[in-house]
């Protein structure tokens, strides 16, 4: 049986639905929303402390066979959350948190995810409008190298369903997430790790041609990878698969599998994982290929970046 990590999974707490619920018309101006707007979202309502959301993940992944996930803070703040999450299961989880680059406090704010024992931060161009390549960005990425951070940085398309669900408007902006902006990135920051999730989300093409240059750029393979509907050169998930195998400047030791697995009652993904491993299966990728991508290229990051797995 493979042995299973998933570098893709956020941590919605209640302090999650409370900051979207501040945004929406119709919740905002209740004290506590998180009921209303779980009932609304069709999700359980997460426990009121970090820790039992925690065991409750931690439950589900056990059940499932998986023996780390890289839990997600997806809004300004998480990371203490996180970090209570991590420290009440130190082998089964590792804190990622978001970060706006633009912050004027974000060297206080890296500090802090740093000594709160988090082990990455979270880029969203779209949503905070910025372009990987800014100054303000090649801060981050020095602090990141100060603190042995991985960087996580979603390109391509976003959607946030939460936000469509409360009838929140975004101003996002699909052109700070496209690919020519990470070749400066990566060259310049060789000994930071850099995650773009979801294959990519359609920048596949342009990170290629970065990957060739350097060794430090990873592609995780989470999510149903909807964005392969708008690229005609990928027939399926199997033709990307495909591709990323064969290609050297990539291939198994750079892939991450990952499920964008977000909330209870659906919990852990596992049809993210059965679709990947019967595609590799047909793909006939050997078992050592396979490992890497579901489990030790995960935890060789993590001991890169001065962590125990």
């Amino acid at each position: 049986m493979d042995r299973i990590s998933d570098a893709h999974l956020h941590f919605f707490t209640r302090s999650v639905l409370s900051f979207y619920a501040e945004q929406s018309a119709e919740f905002g101006h209740l004290q506590d929303p998180t009921g209303p707007v779980s009932e609304r979202l069709g999700i359980s309502l997460p426990p009121k402390e970090p820790e039992d959301l925690a065991a409750l993940w931690a439950n589900k992944l056990d059940y499932h066979h998986v023996s780390t996930a890289w839990l997600f803070g997806s809004v300004p703040g998480e990371q203490h959350s996180i970090a209570r999450a991590v420290r009440a299961f130190p082998h089964k989880f590792v804190g990622f948190q978001m970060i706006n680059p633009r912050d004027p406090n974000i060297d206080a704010v890296i500090s802090d995810i740093a000594s709160s024992g988090l082990r990455g931060i979270l880029l969203f161009p779209e949503i905070h409008q910025f372009f990987p390549d800014d100054p303000a960005c090649l801060a981050t990425y020095e602090l990141a190298r100060k603190h042995r951070l991985i960087v996580f940085v979603h390109l391509g398309p976003l959607r946030i369903v939460i936000q469509e669900k409360l009838g929140i408007s975004t101003a996002a902006n699909k052109e700070f997430g496209k690919s020519q902006h990470m070749g400066e990135v990566l060259s310049k920051f060789p000994e930071v790790p850099f995650i773009v999730p979801h294959f990519g989300c359609g920048q596949l093409e342009g990170l290629l041609d970065r990957a060739r240059e350097t060794r430090n750029l990873y592609l995780d393979t989470s999510s149903s990878n909807a964005w392969i509907q708008n690229a005609p050169e990928y027939l399926n998930l199997e033709t990307v698969f495909g591709k990323m195998l064969e290609e050297k400047a990539l291939g198994a030791d750079r892939l991450l599998f990952g499920t964008d697995s977000t909330v209870f009652p659906r919990g852990w993904r596992k049809e993210i994982y059965d679709v990947q491993r019967t595609i590799l299966d047909r793909l006939q990728v050997t078992s050592q290929e396979r490992q890497l991508i579901f489990s030790e290229n995960l935890e060789r990051l993590v001991g890169r970046s001065g962590l125990a797995p």
